[in-house]
């Protein structure tokens, strides 16, 4: 008996005990958009407060004296935050559902975006960000990993890719959000090196302050909005795998352990989506001696655009194609490395020769290419990984997927600190993401177990 086989059998046996065998309706409710709009939202606004400071990094550290230290505590915050409530909230969801799970992080993020907004003086605004970076951090954990459980508790099998795709894609604007409205809401400091008159500081901290208040404002109205309507699970189950019982939360990650293309997937994805994050949250200072803080913040707003424009699409394409979902993975992972590739070679000037000398348009195109590929990544990986990790909850095998994910942040990061030089970022960006390569390989063919039963209930 071959492993695949093997592994077939054990999750038969696995599923025996957990499917429900009475008879039970099955019904879509038209509010799952609803909810679907109001975790985006979340997730949108949480990426925005996280991703707000790195496009305005001049005029932060002319007006409020915050130095390469601070930007460096404001990005790590958001992961620290994430690994260590992670496992809280995993529980959380398993333990009372999506609704506490789910509100507790935006609580943290209403809290975080609040103390931000209170009226400190200058020299004491500086500890109020780092605060309210920390809470938005831990809000972040439900944002990362709950996409999966939710398109599984509300959508039909043939709605569920595109249902996560949606959630991830419009959350990622949350970062263009940021690249948008911060370069053009902050003015940049008077001259480069940052010694500015004081009129032009007093109004970078009066803009600063107002941009903080305006995130707060939209943080407000979608709290209000969940405190007001955003249930657990519907009245009846949307497919037969939303009907099954899960593994208890223990006994779910014993499970895992002994599942080995869950594991290669989580891997993959940690390496390759986790550098890239990485990378972005820092590509401003990398080319802002060749471009203004406008057109850094224009490119990364443009890439959250398009990576949605085209990701959504391809997660609707991906439930029409879940069969070959692993192909769609291999192509795309292996498209992105050809991109990051590139633009290394761009920005490094190893080519001294068109079209692989910098130029502004090459950077537009290597780094929209890259991030664009990326976001198609995540709505497709995340589903496999539901898939080969059922019937554990989806919210445990996204939970540790995310997990994993933010330890590579915390590696690409912490190798940083350890160099003068940031543009060693891009090889490490480029190394990540080739390490992955030969991985891939061992994530085709992988079980389907989720889809499986819910063909069969379909047929009978």
């Amino acid at each position: 008996m071959d492993k695949n086989q093997q592994e077939r059998n054990e999750i038969n046996s696995d599923l025996e005990p957990l499917i429900n065998k009475k008879s039970q309706e099955l019904k879509l409710y038209w509010y799952r958009w609803y909810i679907l709009l109001q975790f985006a939202l979340f997730s949108l606004l949480q990426t925005w407060a996280s991703s707000m400071w790195s496009p305005i990094v001049k005029s932060v550290e002319a007006s409020l004296n915050f130095t390469q230290h601070d930007f460096d505590l404001l990005a790590d915050w958001g992961v620290i935050g994430v690994m260590c409530f992670i496992p809280v909230n995993m529980w959380m969801l398993v333990k009372y559902g999506m609704r506490v799970a789910v509100l507790s992080g935006m609580f943290c993020v209403f809290l975080g975006c609040g103390i931000k907004c209170l009226p400190l003086p200058t020299d004491q605004l500086k500890y109020a960000i780092h605060a309210g970076q920390i809470l938005n951090g831990i809000g972040g954990s439900p944002v990362l990993s709950a996409p999966t459980y939710i398109s599984n508790t509300w959508f039909p099998a043939s709605e569920r890719v595109f249902a996560t795709g949606a959630m991830m894609m419009l959350g990622n604007l949350g970062g263009t959000t940021g690249y948008m409205l911060g370069p053009y809401l902050v003015e940049q400091p008077n001259n480069s090196s940052g010694l500015n008159g004081t009129s032009n500081v007093e109004a970078m901290v009066k803009e600063i302050k107002t941009y903080l208040y305006i995130n707060f404002g939209f943080v407000f109205v979608v709290f209000f909005m969940m405190l007001t309507f955003f249930p657990s699970k519907p009245p009846s189950p949307p497919s037969a795998s939303a009907a099954a019982e899960r593994l208890n939360f223990l006994d779910g990650l014993k499970k895992l352990l002994r599942k080995r293309t869950y594991w290669v997937n989580v891997v993959v994805f940690s390496m390759v989506v986790g550098s890239f994050y990485a990378w972005i949250g820092i590509m401003p200072l990398l080319y802002t001696d060749r471009a203004s803080q406008k057109v850094i913040g224009m490119i990364g707003a443009i890439t959250g655009v398009l990576g949605t424009v085209v990701g959504i699409p391809y997660s609707w394409l991906a439930d029409r194609m879940k069969r070959y979902m692993s192909i769609m993975l291999i192509v795309t992972i292996i498209l992105s490395f050809v991109a990051a590739l590139y633009l290394v070679i761009m920005t490094m000037g190893w080519i001294d020769t068109s079209p692989f000398c910098f130029t502004i348009g090459g950077l537009w195109a290597s780094v929209l290419i890259l991030g664009t590929l990326i976001f198609a990544v995540q709505p497709i990986a995340m589903e496999i990984a539901a898939e080969t990790a059922f019937p554990v909850s989806e919210g445990t095998s996204n939970y540790i997927l995310m997990w994993f994910t933010m330890v590579v942040n915390v590696i690409f990061f912490s190798s940083l600190n350890l160099v003068s030089d940031q543009k060693v970022s891009l090889y490490m960006l480029l190394g990540f993401i080739g390490a992955a390569l030969p991985l891939l390989y061992f994530t085709i063919p992988h079980s389907t177990p989720r889809l499986e039963l819910d063909e069969n209930n379909a047929s009978t």
